[in-house]
């Protein structure tokens, strides 16, 4: 293991993924349609364009990171690259400097101390509304969601052994 990272196969290129209004509905299909692709590394990138009706909520972005994750965490977890759960992980383990980090001087206050501020802290000005991301509640409830699996992740890391451990765990609680 590399910090907190999931040690997978080394990964030649990431498919990135526009997830829309339509797209979103449907997230266990696109995930699984991708994956059986074969490509090693996915990138869910949510389209946000206020004048775009196609735009995805920050609810529907929070349903859709959800039902990927719980699909990857029971079956791809070393197998396929989420950057974004990646990113998640990361946080968990208290690992800012391997979170990539934007520091955003314009923050507003609540941001500041957000435990999910480092998944939303890419979005740029234009994905940001009085400085907040267009899309924090999703990216929150994301966080809040997969935070049992990542805490399991994180002291299976702080022992020393594999995160991969917890698909065998959460296959055997069935």
């Amino acid at each position: 293991m590399t910090g907190c990272h999931i040690k997978a196969k080394p990964v030649p290129f990431t498919l990135q993924t526009v997830v829309d209004r339509q797209n979103s509905q449907q997230p266990e299909r696109l995930y699984r349609t991708l994956r059986a692709q074969g490509k090693p590394s996915l990138q869910f990138i949510p389209l946000q364009d206020r004048d775009n009706p196609d735009a995805i909520t920050d609810c529907q972005w929070g349903v859709f990171l959800s039902a990927v994750f719980d699909v990857w965490v029971r079956e791809d977890i070393g197998r396929v690259v989420v950057p974004l759960f990646d990113l998640t992980l990361a946080v968990w383990c208290d690992t800012p400097s391997t979170c990539a980090q934007r520091e955003h001087t314009a923050l507003p206050p609540e941001c500041q101390t957000c435990m999910a501020r480092p998944l939303c802290s890419r979005d740029g000005p234009t994905q940001r509304t009085d400085g907040k991301s267009m899309l924090c509640a999703g990216y929150q409830a994301f966080f809040r969601h997969s935070a049992p699996h990542m805490r399991v992740m994180r002291d299976l890391i702080r022992h020393h052994r594999s995160p991969i451990e917890l698909m065998a765990l959460l296959y055997q609680s069935r």
